[in-house]
């Protein structure tokens, strides 16, 4: 990304996100093993274009439940294959389906969504719904659309706050420092200063309590520091000195840029199933715990009354989900200019949150899964046996 158009000399910021080609987003789906296996390699070749278009020619493999990672896919895919309009369109329709299948959420209950899985949609995480407007971004200012650059920013802001309010401030994935610190970039980039000193400001707290566990990037420190003292904070420029010694303040004289070189590294983790075997009676205290809502009840209630010694001594087997990592060859990069040569700064890892958000949410999904699946187990095994609940 370039600050000034009319470039003499630069200050090159290397920017190495541990993040995704593909597979960034996406759910757990087994229907699309092979699908995705043929597109990473693919991605591997280089060859962005012919990618694009297995995605596009592929449509129809995603079905119905898997819209949202067709789109999400689709846009990432044509970010790299240099086509920012379609890039972003996808983007736009991703946020769209976001948003349609959160209020679906609401409107029908969490339950089925966690031990109903294969009847439901995939919904997305958190984490993506921020992120697509990373990528929405870059393609704006590649575009050459900062203004609708800065937009994406601003609903960064909402949505952070929008986490908070869904949540009652419960929600494990509250913030995230690389978000913050990318929207800076994107404000600055703008003119719009003070906003993106308070992103830079937010960014250094985020980073410091970020499930990620990335140090600060010094960047960005030197970023928030020159930010506070070009607009006359000098109280808050003393804080962050304080806060953080090695804070230097930037200068980049008039007719003068900058160059912030992106590196995407490797793919994220794959969410895949995890198949363990469980005896139906370490089950069954879950079907008395878990809460349901009431398109769920009646089938519940039918598993209850048959009564759990019929099947006292039967097994299980139940699928959680769990993330496959691949290996990534590339550990590190630098880029090399005329004037100096400078090591890419990790600023994101999207598997260390996709794996700590999961982490989070696991005993939920493990409790109402195994009640889901005692149920359906129940009831298939009775009508099979003749034996009918009578109410």
């Amino acid at each position: 990304m370039y600050r000034i158009a009319s470039i003499k000399k630069v200050r090159i910021l290397a920017i190495s996100m541990l993040f995704a080609a593909v597979m960034t987003f996406g759910g757990c789906a087994a229907n699309l093993t092979k699908y995705y296996k043929s597109l990473r390699v693919k991605m591997d070749s280089g060859d962005y274009s012919d990618a694009a278009e297995f995605v596009e020619k592929s449509k129809n493999k995603y079905g119905s439940k898997n819209v949202l990672m067709y789109y999400l896919d689709s846009g990432i895919v044509t970010h790299f294959a240099n086509d920012y309009s379609t890039s972003s369109k996808r983007f736009e329709q991703a946020k769209e389906k976001f948003e349609e299948y959160y209020q679906k959420s609401i409107s029908a209950g969490t339950a089925s969504m966690f031990y109903n899985d294969s009847a439901m949609p995939y919904y997305g995480e958190d984490f993506e719904r921020v992120h697509v407007s990373i990528f929405e971004a870059l393609d704006y200012i590649l575009l050459g659309r900062d203004d609708d650059a800065v937009v994406e920013a601003r609903q960064i802001d909402t949505r952070f706050k929008n986490f908070a309010v869904e949540t009652n401030c419960k929600n494990f994935y509250k913030d995230d420092g690389f978000i913050r610190y990318f929207m800076g970039l994107v404000y600055e980039n703008s003119g719009y200063l003070n906003d993106a000193h308070i992103s830079y400001c937010t960014a250094l707290k985020a980073y410091k309590n970020g499930i990620a566990e990335i140090p600060v990037p010094k960047e960005l420190v030197d970023d928030a520091y020159t930010s506070a003292l070009a607009l006359g904070m000098s109280e808050r420029a003393s804080e962050i000195k304080k806060n953080y010694p090695q804070a230097h303040q930037r200068e980049i004289p008039n007719g003068y840029g900058e160059c912030i070189v992106v590196d995407y590294n490797g793919f994220a983790p794959e969410k895949i199933d995890n198949v363990l075997e469980f005896a139906l009676p370490n089950m069954w205290v879950y079907v008395e715990a878990v809460q349901v809502d009431s398109q769920e009840q009646e089938d519940f209630n039918k598993a209850k009354s048959i009564g759990l010694s019929v099947f006292a001594k039967d097994y299980v087997k139940v699928a959680f989900p769990k993330y496959k990592d691949f290996k990534n060859k590339i550990a590190a990069f630098k880029v090399q200019s005329d004037q100096q040569e400078v090591k890419g700064v990790v600023v994101q890892n999207i598997g260390k949150i996709a794996k700590a958000c999961l982490d989070d949410n696991i005993k939920k999904i493990y409790a109402k899964t195994l009640a889901r699946a005692a149920v359906k187990y129940i009831i298939g095994k009775s009508v099979s046996k003749g034996i009918f609940p009578i109410f």
